[in-house]
C-alpha cells in the first residue's frame, strides 16, 4: 500500500491526537516558561520533556554525548525510515518580563527566544506520530533529540561530533518566528577564535625599550584587519572585542588577547576568512617581536546549514495542510498592545528580508498565513549550531508564527509572547506540521532515498568534519 492512500488516515490520527493533548502541550510549554534555565542547567526542563515521552512509549537515552542535559528518545515499529526531530529548551540569561502589555521585568531569566515552545512542541509532534505510526501500520522510527544550549553553548556540535545524529533518513526542525514558512535559507558558518600575543614586559617610563608590547600587537592585529575588510566578500561578518588589554598604562604589556567571530556563508568561506585574519596576527606579531596563540573557541564554531530542497517542499506542502496558527481576538488585541512602537517600516523589513513576506498583511501584527517563498539560495544572517546536524542527514525546517510582526528577536515582546496564547497557538501549529512531515518522510522510502542523493552531491564539494577542537568538551574553560 503506497503512503498515499493511507496519508489521510496517518494525518488524521496526529490532528486529532495534538487536538485531544492542546491543554497538555500548552500546560508543559508554560511550565518551562515558568522556570527559564539556562545553557547546560536545563534540569528541569529536559526532565519534563523526557519523562513526558516516556510516558507514552519511547526509549530513552538521558545525557546524550556527555552532557548532563541532553537527550534521545526514540519508538520504532520495525525496519523502515529513521526520522529525527530537533528539540530546544534552553532560556536567555536576565530576559525574563512579565506577561504584560508593556515592558515589564520582573528579574528572572527568559524565553525570548521560544525555546519553552520549540522543545514542548517538537516533543508533541514526535508523540503524534507514534500514536499514527501505531494506530497505521507505518514501520520506521522516530527520534526526538534533546538539544541543550543553543545559547551560545553549541551543544549540537558536540552531538554531531560525538555520533549522537548519525543513522537518520531525515531531520525536521522549527523554530518560533514572526511567520510561518518552510525555509531553506542557509545560515552562516561561524568560528570564534581568541588570538593571545606573548610579549616582554617592561617599565613603560624607565625602561621602554626593553619591553615588547603585546597589546600593540592586538591594536595592529586590528588595524589589519579593518584594512581587510575593505578585500573580502561582502557576505562575509567580521566581531571582536579586546579581552585582555594589559594591566596598567605604566607596564609594557607582556599578554593581550583580541576575540574575533569570524562568519561566512560557509564552512570553506570562513575557513579562508580565518587565514587571513590569521595571516594579519602573525604579521602583527613580527612587527612587534612578540608571539601569538590562535585558540579556537570550545564552543561558538558552528558549520552552515543545508537544506533538503526534497523534504521542503514536501514539509511546505503540509504546513498548507494543516494551516497557520489559530490566533484568537484577544491574541490581536494583545498583540496590537505589544507593538506600540514599532513602525509599519520595521514591520516591513522584517518580514521582506527574513520570510520573503511582502503582502498586503505584512504590516498587520500577527501574521496568520503561510508565506509560500522557501527562500531557497539566500543566506540568513545569523549562526546556529543545527547547521552541524543538516551535514548528517536530509534537513529541513520551519519558521512558525508565534511572535508579533517587527519585533526583534531576544525583545521582552518575544518572551512574552513566549508565555502568551499567541506563542502557544504557534507551537500547536508547528506540531501539527512537524509530525504530518515526519510521518510522511517514514512512509516514502523512495523520498528518502532522493534526499539523501541531493545532500550527497552537495557533500562532495567540502566533506563534513567538526570545527571543533578534537579534544573540546562544552564545559571547557575557553
Amino acid at each position: 500500500m503506497s503512503y498515499s492512500e493511507i496519508k489521510s488516515g496517518v494525518d488524521r490520527t496526529i490532528l486529532d491526537w495534538i487536538d485531544a493533548s492542546e491543554e497538555k502541550i500548552i500546560g508543559i510549554s508554560k511550565q518551562i516558561w515558568d522556570d527559564p534555565e539556562l545553557q547546560y542547567q536545563e534540569y528541569h526542563s529536559a526532565a519534563l520533556l523526557s519523562g513526558w515521552l516516556e510516558e507514552n512509549g519511547f526509549t530513552l537515552e538521558r545525557g546524550a554525548a556527555n552532557i548532563p542535559t541532553a537527550f534521545v528518545a526514540s519508538y520504532t515499529t520495525g525496519e523502515g525510515p529513521s526520522i529525527g526531530i530537533l528539540a530546544e529548551y534552553d532560556a536567555l540569561p536576565g530576559l525574563g518580563f512579565d506577561v504584560a502589555p508593556v515592558r515589564t521585568p520582573n528579574g528572572k531569566n527568559g524565553h525570548a527566544c521560544g525555546h519553552n515552545l520549540y522543545g514542548t512542541g517538537s516533543c508533541a509532534a514526535a508523540i503524534a506520530v507514534k500514536q499514527a505510526m501505531d494506530a497505521n501500520a507505518l514501520k520506521g522510527t522516530i527520534k526526538l533529540f534533546g538539544c541543550p544550549a543553543e545559547e551560545g553553548g553549541g551543544a549540537k556540535v558536540f552531538m554531531t561530533r560525538d555520533g549522537v545524529f548519525d543513522g537518520l533518513d531525515a531531520v525536521i526542525t522549527w523554530h518560533p518566528a514572526n511567520a510561518s514558512i518552510c525555509t531553506q535559507a542557509s545560515s552562516l558558518a561561524i568560528y570564534s577564535v581568541r588570538f593571545r600575543f606573548h610579549g616582554r614586559a617592561a617599565h613603560a617610563g624607565v625602561t621602554p625599550h626593553l619591553g615588547r608590547s603585546a597589546l600593540d600587537a592586538v591594536m595592529l592585529m586590528n588595524m589589519g584587519v579593518e584594512f581587510l575588510r575593505e578585500h573580502m566578500p561582502v557576505s562575509n561578518r567580521i566581531h571582536c572585542v579586546v579581552t585582555n588589554g594589559g594591566i596598567a598604562p605604566n607596564i609594557v604589556p607582556e599578554l593581550a588577547e583580541i576575540w574575533f567571530m569570524l562568519r561566512a556563508p560557509t564552512r570553506a568561506d570562513v575557513d579562508t576568512l580565518l587565514q587571513r585574519v590569521t595571516n594579519i596576527a602573525q604579521g602583527a606579531a613580527q612587527m612587534t617581536e612578540t608571539t601569538v596563540e590562535v585558540l579556537k573557541e570550545t564552543k561558538g564554531c558552528s558549520s552552515n546549514n543545508i537544506a533538503s530542497a526534497v523534504l521542503s517542499d514536501v514539509a511546505l506542502a503540509n504546513l498548507k495542510l494543516v494551516g497557520g496558527p489559530k490566533f484568537t481576538e484577544e491574541d490581536w488585541a494583545f498583540a496590537k498592545l505589544l507593538n506600540v512602537g514599532v513602525t509599519d517600516q520595521e514591520k516591513i523589513e522584517n518580514m521582506r528580508m527574513m520570510y520573503g513576506i511582502t503582502d498586503e498583511h505584512a504590516t498587520d501584527d500577527l501574521y496568520d498565513g503561510i508565506g509560500d517563498c522557501m527562500l531557497e539560495g539566500t543566506t540568513a544572517p545569523y549562526s546556529g549550531d543545527a547547521g552541524d546536524v543538516s551535514w548528517q542527514a536530509p534537513y529541513c525546517q520551519y519558521s512558525i508564527a508565534c511572535q508579533t510582526v517587527g519585533t526583534g528577536n531576544h525583545s521582552w515582546q518575544q518572551e512574552v509572547c513566549a508565555g502568551s496564547h499567541i506563542g502557544q497557538a504557534g507551537m500547536i501549529c508547528a506540531a501539527r506540521a512537524l509530525a504530518c512531515s515526519a510521518a510522511e518522510f517514514m512512509g516514502r522510502p523512495e523520498l528518502m532515498k532522493a534526499a539523501r542523493e541531493e545532500l550527497d552531491k552537495k557533500l562532495k564539494l567540502y566533506p563534513y568534519t567538526s570545527p571543533l577542537p578534537a579534544d573540546a568538551t562544552p564545559f571547557d574553560e575557553d
